[in-house]
């Protein structure tokens, strides 16, 4: 996956607060030292730099797709593997380590909920919920629906019927408005900019 890095940088120095924040250590891929690394977590990006305050993260993780693991041993404690198993580039896995049992517990919580994927479970878990109580009523072209967006229905956005019926109804007010305009003598340049006859 490709990712636009001014974009990315923008996303990373965004004033509103992370997610989750603090220092972890991350397994280098050359050795088998742990880095000391200053974290955010960004809605489905880890964040990292060399130290708290630095302008440009030396790196990010996607968290898509992945899966968050304890990875605990007596050499290695509070440790915690990223992996992803599948996609084109085979297994890939990041080492990381907390340097306690609470703060392991609260970044692999964060870190395992991150995703799109999850979040799309969710909102469905508790559209369920929300149906079997009775307070929301499925539509009969809902019912036919194959596939309908969760965060669409969640915010309560109209669907795309509900909003081409909205402006639908909006063109024909300006239309007769308009009509209305011309046939009482208003000629104005705007008024003949679009005919619609």
């Amino acid at each position: 996956m490709k990712l636009h890095e001014t974009s990315v940088l923008g996303y990373s120095r965004m004033g509103a607060p992370p997610d989750r924040r603090g220092r972890l250590y991350k397994k280098s891929e050359r050795s088998s030292s742990y880095q000391r690394r200053w974290c955010e977590l960004r809605g489905n990006l880890l964040f990292y730099w060399e130290r708290q305050g630095e302008r440009e993260p030396l790196g990010l993780i996607l968290l898509e797709g992945c899966t968050v693991e304890l990875q605990e041993s007596a050499t290695e404690p509070f440790t915690f593997e990223i992996s992803y198993s599948h996609g084109s580039l085979g297994h890939r896995a990041y080492k990381m380590a907390a340097e306690d049992q609470a703060s392991m517990e609260g970044w692999v919580r964060a870190l395992s909920t991150a995703s799109f994927n999850y979040l799309r479970a969710l909102l469905r878990d508790l559209e369920g919920q929300y149906r079997a109580g009775g307070a929301l009523r499925a539509t009969p072209l809902e019912e036919r629906a194959v596939v309908r967006s969760p965060l669409v229905a969640a915010l309560g956005l109209p669907d795309f019927e509900g909003l081409h019926r909205q402006f639908g109804e909006e063109i024909m007010k300006l239309r007769v408005r308009w009509r209305e305009g011309r046939a009482g003598g208003d000629q104005t340049a705007q008024g003949d900019l679009i005919d619609f006859e």
